[in-house]
């Protein structure tokens, strides 16, 4: 084979690679990008759509009406009271994330002023505060509809989601 010909097939050989290559990529950026849904994205606040939110919500009320064996008038109420705390929670995550990007923003800046942060870091450990009052308020109001065999039954479910939930199980 003289060297031409040699020649003529490395650079085949190259633009035949890089071809494969410039392909592999674009199947993969397609797969993350393109093809999955916008919450599986990594997007950081994923936009639910409201059916999406209200099969959920019924998904839940059917778990807690048959494992908790709830009347219908104990799923309205809680479904009411769930509700009510999703409101309150919005409010004060917008709070939380707000006050966190007003401290990322001064942490960064080339002339930190150490007051300001220490002030906007203090509002996002109250806002923090106030979601875990939130919550300590839902399951007060959560606790009071119930009977006390439903409670018991309340308790275990939720000692079974948070082992559901930890690390150590995500693992296995």
């Amino acid at each position: 084979m003289d060297i031409f010909a040699q020649k003529k097939l490395l650079i085949r050989l190259v633009f035949f690679l890089v071809f494969m290559n410039l392909s592999a990529m674009g199947v993969f950026v397609w797969k993350e990008f393109i093809q999955k849904p916008p919450h599986l994205r990594g997007d950081f606040h994923p936009p639910f759509p409201p059916h999406h939110r209200e099969q959920n919500k019924n998904h839940l009320s059917k778990i807690l009406q048959e494992k908790l064996d709830l009347n219908k008038n104990q799923v309205k109420l809680f479904d009411k009271l769930r509700t009510e705390f999703h409101k309150k929670e919005n409010l004060v995550l917008n709070d939380l994330r707000a006050g966190r990007d007003s401290m990322n923003v001064e942490m960064f800046n080339k002339n930190t002023d150490e007051k300001l942060l220490n002030s906007i870091a203090k509002r996002v450990s109250e806002n923090e505060f106030k979601m875990e009052l939130l919550k300590i308020e839902q399951a007060k109001q959560l606790k009071a509809i119930c009977t006390p065999k439903q409670l018991e039954k309340f308790e275990n479910l939720m000692r079974e989601m948070r082992d559901y939930f930890k690390p150590e199980h995500k693992r296995k």
